[in-house]
């Protein structure tokens, strides 16, 4: 009877666990980033937090809950800096995910159904944006600071873990500078956009860049390649088909 009580404590447990964990910068890939089709709320707290201790009932029914389609996700602001890194001023604070895209954030204290309304809420939303940018993706790149004084290290580690930021500063430069200091940073930029999500549109400025500095042969086949994913998606490819007759042409 001893072994029998302790098995079903050991399996309430870890259902418990399951679904509420905590998590830490260096298991956000595979919890609250994972590509499954299902909500899930990363819920930033600490011991000390009063609202938080308010809380904690009512995101352990919730959570407990399995009419309510939803993995809560707890992490401590203490021990982490993923709540740096997004920018979480206040706690306690809510951020609503989905296949590890955003859908929207909400914070302070709140009843119980006002929370499920929220979940049910985000989960019908649709999924799009970016993949959330936080710290647990490492990166082979390192940052090259530019000649331009905005260019900085301290500038661009704030866009570091955005691939849409860093996308749209590197086709910023290709516009708009010509210094070969400042188009190498755009590079490396735009390596690390790619490297942590790629795209069409990172590949199109990559391949516009290749071409400045003078890389025509990878910025060709590049510009190929971004050819071929936007016929295949049904976008338009008048920019990159000026791109590959203007390379050809030279």
């Amino acid at each position: 009877m001893r072994v029998l009580f302790i098995i079903t404590f050991l399996l309430f447990l870890s259902s418990s666990l399951q679904a509420q964990d905590y998590v830490t910068d260096a298991t956000m890939e595979e919890t609250v980033m994972a590509i499954d089709d299902q909500i899930k709320v990363l819920y930033f707290t600490a011991p000390w937090c009063g609202p938080c201790q308010y809380m904690s009932p009512v995101i352990k029914s919730i959570a407990e809950d399995s009419t309510v389609q939803v993995t809560i996700y707890k992490m401590n602001t203490d021990h982490n800096i993923t709540d740096d890194i997004l920018k979480v001023r206040s706690i306690p604070t809510y951020f609503y995910i989905k296949n590890g895209r955003k859908l929207g954030q909400s914070s302070s204290v709140m009843r119980r159904n006002e929370m499920v309304q929220l979940i049910e809420r985000h989960d019908r939303m649709t999924v799009k944006g970016d993949l959330l940018p936080y710290r647990g993706k490492p990166s082979t790149y390192e940052i090259v600071a530019g000649t331009h004084k905005n260019l900085n290290k301290k500038n661009l580690e704030q866009l570091w873990y955005s691939t849409k930021q860093l996308n749209e500063l590197s086709w910023k430069i290709y516009q708009n500078l010509t210094d070969q200091k400042d188009l190498a940073c755009a590079i490396t930029l735009i390596n690390r956009s790619i490297e942590l999500e790629e795209n069409n549109y990172n590949l199109q400025t990559k391949a516009h860049l290749l071409h400045k500095i003078g890389e025509n042969k990878e910025a060709l086949k590049t510009a190929k390649a971004v050819k071929k994913g936007a016929d295949r998606k049904g976008v338009s490819t008048v920019t990159i088909q000026k791109l590959i007759d203007k390379i050809e042409a030279e």
